[in-house]
């Protein structure tokens, strides 16, 4: 069973309540006589939905269709299990969520990107390029892990994960040396893939005479993508680590470019065997590095991560084991926004009762806070560039800042939002701490 069909089946088990009300208790480790006293009903009744449930469902027993939860819907076997991770937590979660995190909130771009990816195994004609973007902390590498995880254990994808951070960044300045060392790590991820297929060594097989792009894709192409007969998807994450890279950031963008262009669309009789692509990077360097529109404008599908919606943070609360009221959510979002990174490090604060709501709210600039190296690092973005601080303190001010480029790289630093509303600061952290020290 795919995602797709599990979505449908869930659906409509969702139209008998009384039949989900007693899956979910199931769900969250209730036995069958407390399941019972909770809904009122026989035990007899609860066994019938759950065996009605799991012919539904297309599997034997209860423990295989708690396995397919675990896959598909993991955040309904939470639980009390949520609280008691949160309870032993000895760090604020940051960098990774790991996959077995009961805090990882999925949002409406997991879906879109799985169910890209899945309408890829069927196409002939093109393959999906897609951008994850935002700026740091918003989840961008979390989501790639999972989508990399439901694509190998679900889908049954030869899959590869590279992350250009783990790369020497003395590489980044040679493109010959960085291409090398990137065709290097993306042979090895699929190695295993190759059905008995033992490729050149790489190093004999690059050709000074050649452009190293050319060097790259070729190998690529004979060696190993062509070699592997099922499904593939390349997920390549820390695209920003070639930002600013004045010898190899162009290169090596471009080449991505064209594999978009040339090997991932049907452009001849030779059928395509290149694999999907999924890329994720910060768009927090744009303002240092000057970059004034996107990257990679017109390539693939871009999928910009949002913040935490309102309900979504009130779910988030009570994975924190924190019994919050709709108005104390509220006051948070208010003083934080919904950004991932802060609302984690917030919840965490709260929940092992090192601070309260009203003392995160007194003490959120200052130099101890909690959210102090965020807001040095956004300070030390804005400090060498006089004309984005410029037009960072109008937007503080409440004026407008006519600079469209510093608008857009100040939105893609996190540090304002433009909407219907207008252009105004992200959050009233941001605003109250740049007051004092802008």
């Amino acid at each position: 069973m795919n995602y797709l069909e599990f979505e449908q089946k869930w659906k409509k088990l969702e139209q008998k309540p009384s039949q989900t009300d007693v899956v979910l208790d199931m769900l969250k480790g209730l036995s069958d006589i407390e399941i019972a006293k909770n809904r009122g009903i026989t035990e007899a009744t609860v066994r019938k939905h759950i065996s009605t449930t799991c012919k539904a469902f297309g599997v034997k027993n209860r423990r295989k269709l708690v396995s397919l939860y675990e896959t598909y819907k993991p955040e309904l076997l939470i639980g009390n299990s949520a609280i008691n991770h949160t309870k032993h937590m000895r760090q604020p979660l940051t960098g990774r969520v790991p996959l077995d995190s009961p805090l990882y909130l999925e949002r409406a771009a997991d879906e879109k990107c799985r169910r890209y990816l899945q309408a890829a195994q069927s196409r002939e004609e093109s393959l999906p390029f897609i951008r994850i973007r935002a700026s740091k902390g918003m989840g961008k590498s979390s989501l790639l892990v999972r989508l990399c995880h439901f694509l190998e254990k679900q889908q049954k994808q030869a899959v590869g994960f590279i992350d250009l951070g783990s790369i020497d960044l003395s590489e980044f300045t040679d493109l010959n040396q960085l291409l090398y060392q990137f065709t290097y790590v993306i042979s090895q991820k699929f190695i295993n893939k190759l059905n008995n297929h033992t490729p050149p060594d790489l190093q004999d097989y690059w050709r000074k005479d050649i452009a190293s792009g050319l060097n790259c894709t070729n190998y690529l192409k004979e060696h190993i993508f062509s070699k592997i007969e099922q499904p593939k998807t390349l997920f390549i994450d820390g695209i920003d680590t070639v930002l600013g890279q004045e010898k190899t950031q162009n290169p090596f963008l471009n080449l991505l470019r064209t594999w978009n262009e040339s090997e991932m669309k049907l452009v001849s009789e030779v059928p395509i065997v290149w694999p999907s692509i999924v890329i994720a990077y910060s768009t927090e360097p744009y303002p240092e590095y000057g970059i004034k529109g996107s990257i990679m404008q017109n390539v693939g599908i871009e999928i910009d991560l949002k913040e935490f919606s309102l309900d979504e943070t009130l779910e988030l609360a009570k994975r924190y084991g924190l019994n919050w009221s709709l108005n104390e959510v509220n006051s948070l979002r208010q003083l934080i926004g919904g950004h991932p990174a802060l609302i984690n490090r917030a919840f965490f604060e709260i929940s092992q009762g090192n601070i309260t709501l009203a003392e995160l709210e007194m003490e959120a600039t200052s130099l101890t806070g909690p959210f102090r190296y965020d807001l040095l690092k956004k300070l030390d973005l804005l400090e060498p560039n006089e004309n984005l601080k410029q037009c960072f303190q109008k937007i503080l001010r409440g004026e407008n800042c006519n600079d469209e480029f510093a608008n857009f790289q100040l939105e893609k630093a996190g540090l304002i939002k433009v909407g219907q509303k207008g252009v105004t600061v992200s959050c009233e952290l941001y605003k109250k701490y740049f007051d004092l020290h802008l």
